[in-house]
């Protein structure tokens, strides 16, 4: 017999007495199991900025007393529409830290396979000497919504006149996620690519890697970006 929301709640409450230096395996387990369908109460404002500023939909434990429950199944269309991962918080006040964020690229990941750190896995930007094979990711590997938030956070963060992306492979079968990023645009400081493409992993489910496009490289073949 499945749990019932309220009892999935009840889970939670119970994990999140738990240290954080005690939450093994086995409690991620049970937290993955239990958070997407228990019943949780949004906060005012929905959504806001962590301090990693990436914006955040937020939940909370229910305080005694009647309330509206929403889980992160229902909530999910909603929060994948707008660019946002989720927040769960310990009580409505959200005085403290919450006790568990989704970011956007986990959400993606648990709509597209049910698991939030699960996918198919790349095995990076091909490295062999033979033909290049670029094509346009699937809906099905990288739908709209991520599209579209990948392409927002690019053009408003990035002020990128165009954003683009690219599944990039090779015969031996190896691929990889490429954005029209290149290395020139940052006036070749690599550290400073690297972090734009780390920021944009944010977006992306966990098993999934995206590399800068080579300076001479065209992005004519690369599908737009929201």
């Amino acid at each position: 017999m499945c749990a019932s929301s309220i009892e999935k709640t009840v889970e939670l409450r119970d994990l999140f007495a738990v240290a954080a230096e005690q939450r093994d395996e086995a409690w991620q387990r049970r937290f993955y199991a239990a958070a997407p369908g228990a019943d949780l109460v949004v906060l005012d404002p929905q959504i806001c900025d962590g301090p990693d500023t990436f914006p955040y939909f937020s939940l909370a434990m229910p305080a005694t007393g009647v309330f509206t429950p929403t889980s992160i199944d229902d909530a999910l269309e909603f929060v994948l529409d707008r660019g946002a991962g989720i927040a769960i918080f310990a009580t409505p006040d959200r005085t403290a830290a919450p006790q568990w964020v989704f970011t956007y690229g986990d959400l993606v990941s648990y709509r597209l396979f049910g698991d939030f750190e699960c996918g198919p896995r790349e095995s990076g930007p091909p490295q062999s000497s033979g033909d290049i094979l670029v094509a346009s990711p699937s809906e099905q590997f990288l739908p709209s919504y991520a599209r579209k938030a990948l392409g927002n956070f690019m053009r408003n963060v990035y002020r990128h006149p165009d954003p683009k992306v690219a599944l990039i492979g090779d015969h031996s079968g190896a691929q990889g996620l490429m954005v029209n990023l290149t290395l020139d645009q940052y006036d070749g400081d690599e550290g400073k690519l690297r972090a734009a493409l780390h920021y944009l992993g944010w977006f992306l489910p966990r098993t999934y890697r995206v590399t800068a496009m080579p300076t001479e490289w065209s992005d004519s073949n690369f599908a737009p970006l929201g």
